[in-house]
């Protein structure tokens, strides 16, 4: 146990503010990798926040009530508190117990009179000063303590607080639970730490964005929540004014690469509070007009205690003493770990879904990883990836091109969704196709898609549904599930009106459609259930059809629960059912799916397993109107269509904008 302090040198901030960071991980059953990680993480970001931070690993039960009451002893009155604890948690009775790494397998009424009431810990943090409280838990994954007894519940329960302003942050929603990540950070986390370090973001536009990412980079299995009581608005990190310089994609070539690194590297971490850093900095730009501010910077945290140690990556880690010379563990770099990209054909690990790398830890990882290897291309394309993340269009192409002068397919791919997506530049399909010809000469499967999608929708190339097929044939044929899954719909659909595309072939279609489910596509599972609840194979498969849907459903695909929401409804294929139904719905509106949230604004304007509520509709067909895909039109016109059908007066329609307004700052789009 260690703790730390906010360095003098921060800019003032005008109420104090105090932090608890918990990281328990080391539990003799039910280990887990990640929450020191966390908890090291979170620690950084807040001290940067101009938090006095305490930071506390591995608790054990007498341990962390000692910490807790010193901590509360600690904190001035009117101060903002906030407390984040990473670790096993479990529910009883609707309240959340908090589990110390001395917990041991027994009775619910043992485990619970040695773990940590959280909302007792809200309680006592307002009852001890705290005038705006701030709770984060990261602590809803699956647990071994009590398992087989229906006195311990799944995740966490919800919970609120009605003493003082407070904001709960859960990694997910009641009742489900949440994951460690394959990265050094738990999804949750991963996306907490960069968006608290975006300047200016106030707390409830900070979760929401988080809440977006993790649903969105989870497929739907995480979806955090909050609970929020309050007034004020909160910045974790005021502007500063600070330019960063740019690079131009043309100044970023194979001569001069390590210079640009170096410049990307000091710029990540110059106001670190991880001396590692500093002297990992130092270790590869000896001679950096930098190198006396690095070694004094690690020098001052390192004596003043004022430090966060580092994280460890136990991800594919192997002693030194074991790694054999020409195997994978001798050129696994802590930049793969960090940074991977899971849609790489040539990753050498698993990857970190987009939304959720730690860009605290990445763009410094990969930076040591290109100073030792500064033409690899595969380090060359992550750091890529890392800019783009970033938002830094102009750099993430500089080293996309480096990358993909090297054949790094990974690379071109990318620099065509660069040109697609509009992302930094005017929207460009003639230099996007280029791209993804280059990358599909290198076997890419993503690229042969897209080529395949560019002659479907007719995108810079003339509309040709036969070429589309050949290239969805050829990615398929090896294999990429989004590839199998487009090719089943051009089956199940038949040729279009000139004649082009496949034999409409129903079979066919189911055939790959089950590829693609084994390969975990959840789109192909949904199709796959859709199509035996049809007719088109004959009769029904009803069992078969719901059990695939729901498969789809569990794995988060948006559409599956927006599917089966509408089979209950209607009940004939099973027996009318309004109250699952609107769950459901739920659950898909929930994913982003504006349809959904017409059928439950439907309910409420007809009554269906609800009080009859013209206010609820319009709250819902206004918020389908402004969550709508841009990509489809119509659905913002039939939710507009069905808000104006209520015929509502302008007062009740504008409660209904600013509910929905409210939600949409609260959960994201």
């Amino acid at each position: 146990m260690f703790g730390i302090w906010a360095l003098a040198a921060l800019p003032a901030i005008a109420q104090e503010r105090y932090a608890l960071v918990i990281g328990n991980e080391a539990y003799s059953v039910g280990a887990l990798r990640n929450p020191v990680n966390d908890a090291r993480s979170m620690t950084a970001v807040l001290l940067q926040s101009g938090f006095e931070t305490t930071l506390r690993e591995n608790l054990t039960a007498a341990e962390f009530e000692a910490v807790l009451a010193e901590f509360i002893a600690s904190v001035p009155e009117g101060a903002v508190g906030l407390f984040y604890y990473a670790g096993h948690a479990v529910q009883s009775g609707g309240r959340n117990f908090l589990l110390p790494v001395d917990i041991q397998p027994g009775a619910a009424e043992t485990i619970l009179g040695q773990s940590a009431d959280a909302a007792q810990i809200i309680e006592r943090f307002h009852a001890g000063g705290v005038e705006f409280g701030i709770f984060i838990l990261d602590a809803c994954r699956d647990n071994p303590f009590v398992a087989g007894t229906g006195e311990i519940g799944r995740g966490l329960a919800s919970m609120e607080s009605d003493v003082g302003e407070t904001l709960i942050g859960f990694a997910t929603q009641a009742g489900e639970v949440a994951y460690d990540g394959t990265g050094p950070n738990s999804p949750y986390t991963g996306a907490l730490i960069n968006e608290i370090d975006k300047e200016g973001k106030d707390i409830l536009d900070v979760f929401r964005s988080v809440r977006r990412s993790v649903r969105i980079w989870t497929d739907g299995r995480q979806r955090p929540f909050i609970s929020a009581s309050i007034e004020r608005e909160f910045t974790f990190r005021e502007p500063t004014g600070r330019v960063r310089a740019q690079v131009a994609p043309g100044e970023i070539t194979a001569d001069n690469v390590l210079k640009i690194v170096e410049r990307l590297w000091w710029d990540a971490i110059r106001d670190s509070r991880v001396p590692e850093d500093f002297r990992a900095f130092v270790t590869h730009f000896p001679n950096s007009t930098n190198v006396a501010q690095a070694r004094n910077l690690a020098v001052e945290l390192e004596e003043t205690g004022q430090a966060v140690r580092g994280l460890t990556l136990a991800q594919f880690a192997v002693p030194e003493d074991r790694r054999a010379p020409q195997g994978l563990s001798a050129v696994i770099t802590d930049c793969d770990i960090v940074a991977g990209d899971p849609d790489d054909p040539r990753r050498i690990t698993d990857g970190v879904p987009w939304g959720l790398v730690n860009m605290r830890r990445a763009l410094p990882d990969c930076a040591a990883a290109l100073a030792e290897d500064p033409t690899n291309p595969r380090l060359l394309h992550q750091m890529g990836r890392i800019l783009d993340i970033q938002g830094r269009y102009g750099e993430a192409e500089g080293f996309y091109r480096l990358a993909g002068a090297g054949g790094y397919s990974a690379a071109l791919v990318n620099l065509g969704f660069l040109h697609v997506a509009a992302k930094g530049r005017e929207r460009d399909y003639e230099t996007a196709l280029g791209y993804y010809r280059r990358a599909a000469d290198l076997g890419n499967l993503r690229a042969r898609t897209n080529i395949g999608e560019m002659f479907e929708r007719g995108w810079f190339v003339e509309k040709n549904l036969d070429e589309a097929v050949l290239w969805y044939r050829l990615a398929a044929q090896n294999g990429w599930p989004n590839a199998l899954d487009t090719l089943a719909n051009l089956y199940r659909r038949g040729r279009d009106d000139q004649g082009r595309g496949v034999e409409r072939d129903p079979e066919e279609a189911v055939r790959l459609y089950k590829v693609a489910s084994e390969l975990g596509n959840t789109n192909a599972m949904n199709n796959l259930g859709r199509i035996y609840l049809s007719d088109e194979l004959g009769a029904p498969d009803i069992a078969r059809g719901l059990d695939w849907m729901s498969r789809a459903a569990e794995r988060g695909n948006r559409f599956a629960p927006f599917n089966l929401g509408r089979i209950y409804r209607d009940g004939k294929l099973v027996e009318r059912d309004n109250a699952t139904a609107l769950r459901l719905f739920e659950r898909s509106a929930d994913l982003g799916f504006a349809p959904a949230r017409i059928a439950i604004g439907r309910m409420y304007e007809n009554g269906q397993g609800v009080e009859p509520s013209k206010a609820e509709a319009a709250f819902h067909f206004t918020l389908a109107a402004m969550t709508a895909d841009s990509k489809r039109p119509r659905q913002e016109e039939e939710a507009r269509e069905r808000l104006a059908g209520l015929g509502l007066n302008q007062a009740e329609l504008d409660i209904a904008r600013q509910r929905a307004e409210t939600w949409i700052r609260l959960n994201g789009g």
